[in-house]
C-alpha cells in the first residue's frame, strides 16, 4: 500500500502487464494514475482532528483532487496538504506543498505574563524582556501554538493563511504548463 492510498504491485513482468489488468479487472479493481499526471492528493486530518490543524487541509485536498487528478504534464505530479507547521505530511516532499499557519496577536491587557506561550514555541520566537512580549517575527513560524497553549486567551488567532511550498523541479516552459493552474 502507498501512501497515496494505492496498491502497487512489484515484479511483473511486462509481458504479463495485459494479464494482470484482466485479472485485476474482474475483480473490480481498475488500474490508476501512473506516468506523467497528478497524482492522489494527499493530506493530514487537518484542524477537524488535530489540536495542532490552522486549516481544514481533507477539504483544500478534495477540491484540488477533483480539478488537477489524473491531468497529464511533462512529470509525476504531487500536492500534499498539511494542516499545520508540524508538518506530519512533510509538505516540501511534494511538488505543491500546502501548510496550514495562524496569523496571531498578543492582547497585553488580557496576559498575566506566565510564559507559557515562551515556553510553547518551539522556534524561540517570544520572549519577555522587561515585562514586555518581545516576538521575533523573523523567527516566528506561524504555527499558532503561542494563542493555543495560553491559558488567560492573551493571544487572538487573527486569520488562518496558507503557506504555499513549490519545488524546485516545478518548471513551467509551455503555455500548457502554464494553465495547469487556472
Amino acid at each position: 500500500l502507498t501512501s497515496r492510498q494505492g496498491v502497487e504491485i512489484p515484479f511483473i513482468k511486462l509481458d504479463d502487464i495485459d494479464d494482470v489488468k484482466d485479472d485485476l479487472a474482474k475483480g473490480g479493481c481498475k488500474p490508476g494514475v501512473c506516468g506523467p499526471r497528478v497524482r492522489t492528493v494527499t493530506a493530514c486530518q487537518g484542524n477537524a482532528v488535530c489540536p495542532s490543524g490552522n486549516i481544514n487541509s481533507y477539504d483544500i485536498a478534495v477540491k484540488l483532487n477533483e480539478r488537477y487528478f489524473g491531468r497529464e504534464l511533462p512529470h509525476k505530479f504531487k500536492f500534499g496538504v498539511t494542516g499545520c507547521q508540524n508538518n506530519c505530511l512533510k509538505a516540501e516532499e511534494n511538488d505543491v506543498g500546502i501548510k496550514g499557519a495562524a496569523q496571531v496577536s498578543w492582547k497585553e491587557d488580557a496576559c498575566i505574563h506566565c510564559g507559557v506561550c515562551e515556553k510553547a514555541c518551539r522556534e524561540n520566537a517570544i520572549s519577555f524582556e522587561d515585562d514586555k512580549l518581545v516576538i521575533d517575527t523573523e523567527k516566528c513560524n506561524y504555527c499558532g501554538r503561542c494563542a493555543k497553549s495560553c491559558p488567560v486567551d492573551a493571544w487572538g488567532c487573527k486569520r488562518s493563511i496558507y503557506r504555499f511550498l513549490l519545488a524546485e523541479r516545478l518548471e513551467i516552459t509551455s503555455a500548457r504548463d502554464r494553465n495547469f493552474f487556472r
